[in-house]
């Protein structure tokens, strides 16, 4: 393990890198089957298992509380104040949170047991033990291949960095901030989420509506069906051409098909320029909907001409007819949470629930004039363009973390 490249600069003395095991107590908790011993949250004891370790904090979801005969018997497997604990098996193996705030005692099964350590800053331990370095030592067992289950051996096996221990509290606070940031901007993006789904239900419910530049009140909403409000439907019908990775032209699958805009960064297969044009007759124009048919079907896409691409099968793109409906209005009707349970109402239930074009296209929708299609399409735009920024933001956040724990935790 080299020395690490980033530190606070009060700190000067040489950074040990040391065994997990020869510096703390590591224990398992509870292996067995413990049901039986399940009671009322109100008489027994809290009881933490693998699903309830995350990546640096406990979830209380689908918490179970076991008798407090069970508790008094399995000393071991108590959980304190101070304590890391990472998941040992199933889908959460490896995940790490350091116990806080506990106010109550409590126990666990089938998690690695840090015990509390005067010498280590538990907050450090599991930030480190949940960055890269230390996930890498989890996951690969020390040196040997990929774990089902993560044992006491191998944790005592782990390498990380010592440092003094009050450079340990001032990383974790550093730290903690850091997420703390990330949290609030997090909570900020779901608020506006929120607020997002609340404005289009009453939009499209009619209870709020907007009026003309002149003050005067719009007219009453028509209903069209699908293939009325759509001038075309672009359709990979045939088998996809032959791909690769380091050619010109993307192919939008299914899994780039995003909340309002692509995701080309899932793009994995591209095709060449004479592949394009010998091979898809029918081209994406500028505002088409790209509109998922199997799957999470009814998950839209706007495309842009930015990036000439072609697509999959399994989704089409639908061109307004902008005689009767605008582009951008067009990609919010159909994603209204309402107007999506249409699309739900026609779904063939198979491995993947799948819908039909010729049915999808027969589905009837209310719609305003075009004028007040903008003025709805401009004001939840609005709103989109703000979640995208703190959407931005928290992405640089979590890479500025990487980055630091990177340089702290080499």
């Amino acid at each position: 393990m080299s020395a690490p490249t980033l530190r606070f600069k009060e700190f000067e003395s040489k950074v040990e890198v040391k065994k997990l095991g020869n510096i703390s107590n590591i224990v398992v908790g509870f292996v067995g089957t413990v049901s039986d011993q399940y009671c009322d949250p109100n008489e027994g004891i809290p009881f933490v298992r693998t699903q309830n370790v995350r990546e640096g904090y406990f979830s209380i979801e689908n918490l179970e509380y076991v008798t407090k005969e069970f508790h008094k018997k399995n000393k071991k497997s108590q959980i304190f104040n101070g304590d890391v604990l990472i998941a040992r098996v199933g889908a959460n193996m490896g995940m790490v949170c350091a116990v806080e705030n506990l106010d109550t005692e409590a126990n666990c099964a089938n998690v690695i047991i840090i015990k509390n350590n005067p010498q280590l800053n538990s907050q450090y331990l599991s930030l480190f033990l949940n960055s890269e370095n230390g996930q890498k030592q989890i996951h690969s067992g020390g040196a040997g291949g990929a774990q089902a289950v993560f044992n006491t051996t191998l944790a005592k096996e782990i390498s990380f960095p010592y440092f003094p221990l009050q450079e340990q509290t001032k990383i974790a606070s550093f730290l903690s901030a850091v997420d703390e940031k990330i949290n609030h901007l997090t909570q900020k993006h779901q608020l506006l989420s929120q607020y997002k789904q609340g404005m289009m239900q009453k939009l499209f419910s009619q209870q709020i509506r907007f009026k003309a530049d002149d003050g005067s009140e719009f007219g009453e909403w028509d209903e069209y069906s699908l293939d009325t409000l759509l001038s075309k439907i672009i359709d990979n019908r045939g088998k996809t051409p032959v791909t690769e990775a380091n050619l010109e032209i993307p192919l939008i699958e299914v899994n780039a098909i995003g909340q309002r805009r692509i995701k080309y960064e899932k793009v994995s297969k591209y095709f060449s320029e004479d592949t394009f044009q010998n091979w898809f007759r029918a081209y994406l124009e500028h505002q088409d909907i790209l509109f998922s048919t199997v799957g999470n079907t009814a998950i839209c896409s706007i495309y842009t001409d930015e990036i000439k691409a072609g697509i999959a099968q399994n989704i089409v793109g639908l061109r307004a007819n902008t005689k009767l409906i605008q582009p951008t209005f067009l990609y919010y009707l159909l994603t209204e949470i309402s107007n999506n349970q249409k699309f739900k109402s026609i779904e063939m239930q198979a491995v993947q629930p799948s819908i039909k074009v010729s049915q999808m296209i027969h589905l009837t929708f209310l719609t305003p004039c075009l004028e007040e299609q903008i003025k709805i399409a401009d004001f939840l735009s609005s709103i989109d363009q703000k979640i995208e920024v703190v959407t931005q933001q928290i992405e640089q956040g979590k890479l500025w973390k990487k980055g630091l724990l990177q340089q702290m935790f080499v």
